[in-house]
């Protein structure tokens, strides 16, 4: 067992025995029927409910290895959706998984989105899709070589100055990325972060509203002070940086460079080019996605989170792995029009039972030759009121 494995047992108060059972939340027998028999192919338990409000008392009875969720019985509930599950105070963290169809109401998925939900799949469910997640999350899946992990992962930024989900931040910018993102209001905060994530730290990045060389010895002793001295330095500035470097720090000013530079400079740093996504650029965008390694023979379907002119970014328990080079098919929910192009895989990041740092799962896809007229489309679509 993982050592994650074995934290979550213990503060969930649960066994150390990985749970085989799968909570699963539909209305509609057929599909019950159906679904049942693929969980119990794939070797796992089936407790059955039909509205939300019993799948959350059945929460606190067990803790199962993920929630399988008809987008029929959100609808039908009318309340907050996912929402309702993710906020369970013992058991809010336990993936969940909605099954969608070409009719699912476009406010929906973006309400499962907002409530948390990981993943969907669209039905009809495929026994292979259906496996490899639950492969996933009862740790069946061995992780790549170390080597490749390092030189092929995102990057590990520590972020002092800025709080998680502040709107338009840094943060929110390099989590696009898909870096993973450790946050520290503090320099007591940061040092604390540091010893708990027991990881490599790949960035050092730090906000401040001054440019001084007080503020430049501050950093200074943050970086000694959390042992990161021989770890790339950059402090984001409100004022003008007029001075040249020093002491190791890249002073880089927000109020004379835009988001997209600044992204641009901090990515080289990481040996990262994510130019292509435009992360500053990027809107809600909340659709199902069908997508294969090119010349695969099975497709594996996730949805949306965002799209900006050049990329996709998707959410998803099983996301192909970086560099990969895609088909994509996208799906219209308001439309029924199905988009299809080519794409590949920027950044990747797969499911962890506990995270210290923020990020996002699933992936960012960047379009690659994609048709003129679809190009069109995917514009018309960020610069319209409705997006989806």
């Amino acid at each position: 067992m993982s050592l994650a494995t074995h934290v979550l047992a213990q503060q969930s108060g649960v066994s150390a025995q990985q749970s085989r059972k799968v909570l699963l939340v539909d209305q509609a027998k057929e599909l019950r029927l159906h679904l049942t028999a693929l969980l119990r192919a794939a070797g796992c338990e089936v407790v059955s409910v039909d509205n939300l409000l019993a799948a959350r008392v059945e929460l606190g009875r067990c803790r199962p290895l993920m929630v399988m969720v008809d987008w029929r019985v959100l609808s039908a509930d009318g309340g907050p959706g996912c929402a309702a599950l993710r906020s369970h105070p013992l058991h809010g963290d336990v993936p969940i998984l909605v099954v969608v169809g070409d009719g699912t109401p476009a406010e929906l998925l973006e309400a499962c989105v907002q409530g948390g939900a990981e993943d969907c799949m669209l039905g009809p469910v495929r026994i292979i899709e259906l496996q490899a997640r639950i492969d996933v999350l009862r740790d069946k899946v061995p992780g790549p070589p170390h080597r490749l992990m390092e030189r092929r992962t995102p990057r590990t930024v520590l972020l002092v100055g800025e709080a998680a989900n502040t709107r338009e931040g840094l943060g929110a910018h390099l989590e696009a990325c898909g870096h993973h993102l450790l946050y520290a209001p503090s320099a007591e905060r940061a040092m604390a972060l540091v010893a708990e994530y027991g990881e490599p730290i790949h960035l050092l990045l730090v906000r401040t509203p001054v440019t001084s060389a007080e503020e430049m010895m501050r950093v200074e002793r943050l970086r000694t002070g959390t042992r990161l001295g021989r770890v790339h330095t950059v402090v984001v500035t409100d004022g003008d940086v007029t001075e040249a470097p020093m002491l190791g720090q890249v002073w880089l000013s927000a109020r004379t460079l835009a988001p997209r530079h600044l992204l641009a400079r901090i990515n080289g740093l990481l040996l990262r080019n994510a130019v292509g996504l435009q992360v500053d650029e990027r809107v809600p965008f909340v659709c199902p996605v069908e997508f294969r390694e090119l010349g695969g023979a099975s497709w594996s379907s996730c949805y949306s989170s965002a799209l900006s002119p050049g990329a996709l970014f998707v959410r998803t328990l099983v996301p192909a792995r970086v560099g990969a080079a895609l088909e994509l098919r996208i799906h219209l929910s308001t439309t029924r029009e199905v988009l299809e192009g080519p794409g590949l895989v920027s950044w990747s990041n797969p499911y962890a039972s506990r995270r210290t740092a923020s990020y996002p799962l699933g992936m960012g896809i960047q379009f690659l030759g994609m048709s003129p007229r679809r190009l069109m489309q995917l514009r018309e679509l960020i610069g319209g009121s409705s997006l989806v």
